[in-house]
C-alpha cells in the first residue's frame, strides 16, 4: 500500500467526517425554534515538502449555514414574533450586539422587551425597547411596538418604538447559538423585504427528511471508506512480508 494512497483515504474520511458533524447538528435542532441549518465544506490543500506524499489533505471549512428563514408556526402568543423575507431581529447580548431568528420574546421585570434568554431586542433608534404594565400589546408588520397600558382609563394605545429589522449581513457570520449570530463590523443595514409576523415563531430550517437520508449516506460511505483502507493496509502488509520472504 502506497503511503500516497493513505493520505488519501484519510483525507476521505475527514470529508465524510465533517459532513456527519453538521449533519448531527442539524438532526438536534430540527424543533429549535429560528435555527438556520449548518453545512459543511471541505477544501483540498495539496501536501507540501521534500518528502511530501502526492495527492492532498481535506481541511475543513465554515461556511454560512443555511440562512434562509424557517417555517412559520402560530402559537398566538402576543410575545411571539416571526420574521418574513431576508430579515432579522437585532438584539443585545453581553458580548455585543447580535442578529437572531428566535422571536420568543419577553417583557423582563425591568420593562425591557427582550428574547427569551434575557437580551434586550433593540429598536430603529439602537435602544432597547422600555414598556409599562400593559393590559394589551401589538407588534407591526414593520415592528411598531404598542399597547394600552395597564392604569389606562382611555383605553387608547401608544407607541413605544419600532424593532429594528435588519437584513443579511454579509461576509461570514460567527454563530452564538444556533439561531443568533454576532453582528460583524459595521452597521446593520435595515431588510428591504424583511416583516414580522405576531403570533407566530420561525421554525428550524432544517427539512428533517433530507438530513435523515444524507446521514444514512454519509454513514454509508464511511463504512466504504474505512473498510477499503482495512484492504489497503491488508495488501501493504501481505506485500512487505512477501519482500522479507525473498
Amino acid at each position: 500500500m502506497s503511503s500516497a494512497s493513505l493520505y488519501t483515504s484519510m483525507a476521505g474520511l475527514q470529508a465524510i467526517t465533517a459532513d456527519m458533524q453538521a449533519t448531527s447538528a442539524n438532526l438536534a435542532n430540527v424543533q429549535t425554534t429560528g435555527y438556520s441549518a449548518v453545512q459543511a465544506a471541505v477544501e483540498a490543500a495539496p501536501y507540501t515538502g521534500s518528502n511530501a506524499p502526492g495527492g492532498a489533505d481535506a481541511v475543513a471549512l465554515t461556511p454560512n449555514p443555511d440562512l434562509s428563514a424557517g417555517p412559520l408556526q402560530h402559537t398566538g402568543s402576543p410575545l411571539d414574533v416571526a420574521v418574513s423575507g431576508d430579515a432579522w431581529l437585532e438584539v443585545q447580548t453581553p458580548a455585543g450586539n447580535a442578529i437572531s431568528r428566535n422571536g420568543s420574546l419577553q417583557i423582563t421585570n425591568a420593562g425591557i422587551l427582550a428574547d427569551n434568554a434575557g437580551n434586550p431586542v433593540l429598536s430603529t433608534t439602537g435602544q432597547p425597547i422600555s414598556l409599562p404594565r400593559l393590559a394589551k400589546l401589538e407588534i407591526g408588520a414593520d415592528g411598531t411596538v404598542s399597547g394600552v397600558p395597564a392604569n389606562s382609563t382611555s383605553g387608547q394605545s401608544q407607541v413605544y418604538g419600532q424593532i429594528n429589522i435588519v437584513a443579511t449581513p454579509p461576509g461570514t457570520l460567527t454563530p452564538l447559538s444556533g439561531a443568533m449570530f454576532a453582528a460583524p463590523a459595521g452597521a446593520l443595514q435595515p431588510a428591504a423585504t424583511g416583516t414580522l409576523e405576531q403570533g407566530y415563531l420561525n421554525g428550524s430550517n432544517v427539512d428533517p427528511t433530507k438530513t435523515m437520508i444524507n446521514m444514512i449516506a454519509d454513514s454509508r460511505s464511511y463504512q466504504v471508506q474505512s473498510n477499503l483502507m482495512k484492504t489497503q493496509a491488508g495488501g501493504g502488509q501481505a506485500l512487505n512480508s512477501l519482500v522479507a520472504q525473498g
